[in-house]
Order: structure tokens, then sequence, then C-alpha cells
């Protein structure tokens, strides 16, 4: 592991030894000072150590002073960093496990060197589990981060983004967002210019809130609704509401932005004449020029979404995880217009976003490349941990490339002179799920042109909070093809991945639709007075 250390003068010396501990250990040590036990202030050192691991370059941290508490304290002050004082080995795997602590403080003063080797090498082992739990109470803590701070941005880092050709969007749609005024303040102050959504989401806020109560007591009163049905009325509400709020960024942006998703049932997603029929249904009853049917990319649906866009429906591919995969989609959207030059018809009107897979891929890999860490050779355990945090954004880099490629086609630039739009690369799973990165890492490494960004609803808070932009989708561009080299010398498959993740997509996706229905016929029986 990558691990920044610093400590002032009284926590020199244990800082010392330390470092030669840690190193005989395996660990990337970055000492960031002190150099010697000549007096020195603990908070430099420990906005050093801070911001090595905010900027990436260290994946925790340990600091040392005389109690451990300065350090501790300054530490905490910088938003991202969750540091814990810890003299005993509970604390030091509790804090990571359940808190994401991914900074250590020590007092060089109260606890031996024996000791503090120990209580280190335990807080390097612990991994945060991720349990829905403790994952709430530390969405709880950064939210409280955010509320609190009282520093100020001289700019909005969600409206910068615009000067860098990024559209934002809000993955996250409920019948409160809408009516309490909050998505139209998001679209005024933050800049916002889409939503999109899917049944996992809808469950959350169907089952969880008190929004939907009243209209869906009277919709499981009729019987010509079954459970399905039912969602789909209170869904499509939500849709065309938003759709509404969203129809001046529509219209003002020449319709590049502006879009609401709603997905086809995802049980059909194998099923080609099945999406095709309930993408078509769907579109016509949301009946919003603003509005995109959502349709995974699978290689069965590949078809009806080439007929969608040709028949003028627009289109949020999703579930794209592989570069493959994405490059056949791009295909099949170029087909559709075409079809529709050929027929004569507008191809200026129809829009669509390939909604790319980002965070979910790290998940995998960095699963896999773990497990190499822990069971292989030195070197081959060092490359491995390298490799961590990488593959993500270097396969999205890459899939970027490819569209810039389609772009400059002759092709396109045919439809192009037509008026038609290009399809952007949407980045999507973009929250952090390993609590050892930045939590906004995935929006800050993927900032271009003709691009678009839907982040969850914390992504979003922590990006107005703390994130930074600048132009990063064609930074280092060669590394990230160089980082797929190595994943691949390794004997991580990456196509292996995708496809994996594909399937488990659509099953997570899938699961949660199931539970909606089936919470909806056990309001339906409650209410009756049936027991299910």
């Amino acid at each position: 592991m990558r691990v920044a250390l610093a400590g002032d003068h009284a926590g020199f010396a244990l800082k010392e030894r330390l470092k030669v501990h840690l190193g005989s250990c395996g660990h990337e040590v970055l000492d960031l000072g002190s150099h010697g036990p000549s007096p020195s202030d603990y908070p430099d050192h420990a906005e050093a150590a801070a911001r090595a691991v905010l900027d990436g370059h260290a994946e925790r941290a340990i600091l040392v002073c005389g109690s451990g508490v300065g350090v501790a304290a300054a530490a905490n002050k910088f938003p991202g960093i969750l540091a814990g004082l810890c003299h005993d080995h509970y604390s030091a795997h509790q804090g990571v496990e359940h808190d994401a602590m991914n900074v250590l403080a020590l007092g060089a003063r109260i606890v031996g060197d024996a000791l503090a080797l120990e209580i280190a090498d335990v807080f390097l082992a612990a991994r945060f589990d991720g349990e829905e739990r403790h994952a709430r109470r530390v969405a709880k803590v950064r939210a409280l981060e955010a509320r609190w701070d009282r520093r100020g941005h001289v700019a909005n880092p969600l409206r910068e983004l615009e000067r860098y050709g990024q559209s934002i969007w809000y993955d996250g749609l409920r019948r409160g967002l809408v009516m309490s005024g909050e998505l139209a303040r998001f679209i005024v102050e933050d800049g916002l210019k889409g939503l999109t959504t899917n049944p996992a989401i809808y469950e959350k806020a169907i089952d969880s809130t008190r929004d939907y109560d009243v209209e869906l007591g009277a919709l499981l009163r009729r019987p010509d609704l079954d459970a399905k049905a039912v969602y789909e009325q209170l869904a499509i509400r939500d849709i065309q509401a938003a759709a509404d709020l969203l129809r001046p960024v529509h219209d003002g942006s020449g319709g590049r932005d502006g879009y609401v998703s709603l997905e086809v049932s995802p049980v059909v997603a194998r099923d080609e004449r099945a999406t095709l029929a309930e993408a078509r249904r769907l579109w016509r009853v949301v009946d919003r020029q603003n509005a995109m049917i959502k349709v995974p990319g699978t290689s069965e649906a590949l078809p009806a979404i080439r007929r969608l866009l040709s028949e003028g429906v627009n289109v949020n591919v999703t579930l794209l995880f592989s570069r493959d995969t994405y490059r056949q989609v791009a295909d099949a959207h170029v087909a559709a217009l075409e079809d529709r030059a050929g027929r004569g018809d507008d191809v200026s009107r129809v829009a669509s976003v390939a909604s790319f897979f980002v965070s979910r891929i790290d998940t995998e890999v960095d699963r896999r490349l773990d497990a190499i860490a822990a069971g292989g050779a030195p070197d081959e355990a060092r490359r491995a941990r390298a490799l961590r945090g990488r593959a993500a954004i270097a396969n999205a880099k890459l899939a970027y490339q490819d569209w810039r490629a389609l772009v400059g086609s002759e092709r396109w630039r045919a439809l192009r002179d037509r008026g038609a739009m290009p399809q952007r690369l949407l980045w999507a799973s973009t929250s952090t799920k390993d609590p050892a990165y930045r939590d906004v890492m995935y929006v800050e490494e993927l900032i271009g042109p003709d691009t678009v960004d839907t982040v969850p609803p914390a992504t979003f808070e922590a990006f107005r909070h703390h994130g930074r932009v600048a132009a990063t989708l064609e930074a280092n561009v060669e590394d990230a093809r160089a980082d797929l080299a190595q994943l691949a010398a390794l004997g991580v498959s990456l196509d292996e991945v995708t496809h994996r993740l594909l399937a488990e997509g659509v099953r997570l996706f899938a699961e949660p639709f199931a539970r909606l229905l089936a919470a909806i016929e056990k309001r339906r029986a409650a209410d009756s007075g049936v027991h299910p």
C-alpha cells in the first residue's frame, strides 16, 4: 500500500521507526517529514499528509506527534479525511472497518514503539466492510462535513464543468425532489442539465419516503392496475414533472441537454422484441420530447436500440462496461441516423447518450488485484497494489478516444452536416465505492468536452463542496493504455470483468424492481385487509 508518513519533532523518532518497519513489510512509504528533531509545527505535517491522500499520492496516512491529538485535529480539517487517534489494536481496525478511517494518528509520548508498529500494521491491513449501516453513517459524516463547512468557494465546481464542455446530470429522482423546489434550485444554482433514474432508485424512493402515500393508495384501489402498472403511473408522473422543469434547459441548448430518463423493465433486458415494445409504449405514454428511454446495452437489445433511434425515440443506452460493446452501440446509433436520413427524415432532433459505467470496474478489478497482492511474489504484489483504482478511469479514457475517432470519421461528418447530434458518452456509476479513494475521484478524472456525468446525490453534494475542475479526460492517455496492459500482464482480463459486470448489472436492476413490485402488492393486500 502507498502510505504517507509525517510527524513533528516530538514524533520524529517514532516516524523513523515506522518508516523502516513499513518498508520492510512491502509498503511504499512517502516520507513527508519532519526530517530531524528540530522543532516543527504539527499542522504543517498534517496538511502534507492529508493532501497526499486527497490527491491520490497515498492510499492512507499515518501521523505522529507528542499526543497524537494535534495531528488528528489538523488532518480532520480537510474534507475527505477521516483521521482517528488510536492507541490500541481494536480502534485501529474498527476505525477502518466501520468508520472508513483513512488517517491514523499516534502519540509518540503515549504509546510504546512496539505497540505503535503493531497498531500501524492493523490499521493498514483493515478494509472498510461496506455494510449498509456503516456506509449510511459514513455518508452522514460526509454530509455534516459539507453542511458545516464555512470556507466557501469562489465558484461552484458543478457550474464550472460547463466551461470544459461537460454536462452535469443527477442520478436520482423522487417526488419530493420535484415538489419541494429542490430540483428547480439545482437547475438554477448548480447548472443541472439532466436526470437519470433506475429501478433501484425508485425502490428506495417509493419504499422509504411518504411522498407517494396518497397517490399510491388511490392507485391500489383500481382493480385494472397490477403492481407494474401502479409503479409506472407513479414514475411517469415524476418523469413528466421533471421533464417540464428541465424543458427550458432542453430548448436553450438546442436539444443537447435537459433530458430525463425512464428505464424499460430490466426483466426484458435480454429480449429484443419485448424491449422494443416496452420502449415504444413508454415513449408514447411519457409524451415529452426531452424524455429518454433507458435500454440496457445487451447484445440482444442492440437491434432494438437501432430500431428505436431510427424511429425518433431518444435512447439512453445503459450498463455499458466494455469498449467493444460501446463501439457496437455507437455504430447502432450512427446506423439508425443513416436509416432516417435515407428515408428523408429529420436527424437533428434525435438525442442519445451511451452510459459508460466507471467505479464498478475498479471494485471488481481491485478485488482481483488484492488477491494477487496477497498471494503473489513480492514484485507481482507490488505491481498489483500500484494498479488499484486505475482500471476504471483508464477504460473510460480510452472509450472517449474511441468516441473521438468516430466523430472524426467521414461517416459521422455526413450526418453532422445534416444537423445530427453526436451520441455523447455519459459517465455512470461515478460514486466512489472504496473509501480509500477521494470521494469525487471519478468525477474529477473524467472532465472533458462533449460528455455527460450523471452523479448520485452524495457525490453531487461532495463535488459542489470540494470538487476540483480541470481538463483531465484527455490527460495521460498513454498512461491509461499502459495501466491496462499491465493489468493484462498480471492476468486480470478486463473482458472477463466487463462481461461479469454486465450480467451482474442486469441482475442488480432486476432484483430491486422485483422487490418494488412485491412491496406494492403487499401494500395492496394490507390496504384491502387481505393477507398475502
